[in-house]
């Protein structure tokens, strides 16, 4: 299952990747929601859904859902449509982080670097609460989970 995080205020639909444990441990969802605010700290207005992955992918599909959101979104407030558009922040983030490095081939300088941890820390720090990384969402992970499954013997040669 693909999430969606539907916000009515940035007229915006992101993505989310799906999750299944408890709530006080989705940074993910978390650090979007964190996003979504305004300068006073209010947040704004949404909600979140949820669809079949392969749906999503599908273009076709794709199309046929944002369509259905903006029939809804349409039908309960009596706005125009034609503002929603569909973004992928954390990837997006993280190739821009992949540019910024020169698009290294193997490894970068600050794989899993606490400046590239999502969430926010408590006062404790970060002991609590699982550790996401922007790095998962960056070509570099596809290195860097190769070079371990082969320090692991996963790959004959």
């Amino acid at each position: 299952m693909t999430r969606l995080l539907l916000c009515h205020t940035c007229r915006s639909i992101d993505e989310l990747p799906d999750y299944s444990g408890p709530p006080e441990y989705d940074v993910l969802l978390e650090d979007m929601v964190q996003r979504h605010r305004f300068p006073d700290g209010n947040e704004h207005i949404g909600k979140l859904a949820t669809v079949a992955t392969s749906d999503w992918e599908n273009n076709q599909r794709r199309a046929a859902i944002i369509e259905e959101i903006k029939n809804a979104i349409e039908g309960n407030t009596g706005m125009p449509a034609e503002w929603y558009a569909s973004r992928n922040t954390y990837q997006a983030d993280a190739l821009k982080c992949y540019s910024e490095h020169n698009r290294p081939k193997e490894g970068c300088i600050d794989y899993c670097d606490s400046n590239k941890r999502i969430g926010n820390p408590t006062r404790a720090g970060w002991e609590a609460g699982p550790r996401v990384f922007l790095c998962s969402f960056c070509p570099v992970e596809t290195w860097v989970k190769t070079q371990i499954r082969h320090q692991k013997g996963m790959y004959k040669s």
